[in-house]
């Protein structure tokens, strides 16, 4: 027959299975929405973003050879930071190399590409002219090509991206910044 003593720890066991289940409850409510992180749409400032554009600026766009994507094309450079699609042409460049930045990555915020010096800690404020030496003569650049003014991207999320590069010989940084 069944008496009260003969129970033995039902009281114990349903708090550790509540215990056991209620943790499971809250694991699962805690990982399971990053589980559509990587299926939901991405903000535009998102790391990949900018590194994705500063791949294909250096790697692209600017490169003189593919086999060689951190040495980039004197004239091209030119072409990009005046936005002189006739130069571009003439020194055979990408398509899409006097385009505006934004439309040809495919971004659906602000980019700014400033090329400058190694040593240089806040190049989008303070760049300084480059003078780049090609074949159709030598040209004096503002080092700067944005989509927006910089200082709009004050209070927004920003994020950055560098890559090394060489022009000519002479080591830069080349900094992609998208907001």
């Amino acid at each position: 027959m069944w008496d009260e003593e003969s129970r033995a720890q039902t009281p114990i066991d349903f708090a550790v299975g509540a215990g056991v289940f209620l943790l499971t409850l809250a694991f699962v409510i805690a990982f399971v929405p990053t589980l559509f992180d990587p299926f939901s749409a991405a903000a535009t400032a998102s790391p990949v973003v900018s590194d994705r554009v500063a791949a294909g600026v250096a790697g692209d766009l600017l490169a003189a050879s593919p086999a060689e994507p951190g040495v980039l094309s004197p004239a091209c450079t030119v072409a990009f930071l005046d936005a002189n699609a006739t130069l571009g042409t003439e020194a055979d460049c990408h398509p899409e190399v006097a385009a505006n930045p934004a439309a040809t990555f495919g971004v659906d915020g602000d980019v700014q590409v400033v090329i400058h010096a190694l040593d240089r800690r806040d190049p989008s404020t303070n760049a300084s002219t480059l003078s780049i030496a090609t074949r159709h003569g030598r040209f004096a650049v503002e080092p700067d090509r944005t989509t927006a003014d910089p200082s709009d991207a004050v209070g927004e999320d920003v994020t950055v991206s560098q890559r090394l590069v060489s022009i000519g010989g002479a080591q830069y940084r080349l900094t992609v910044r998208v907001w």
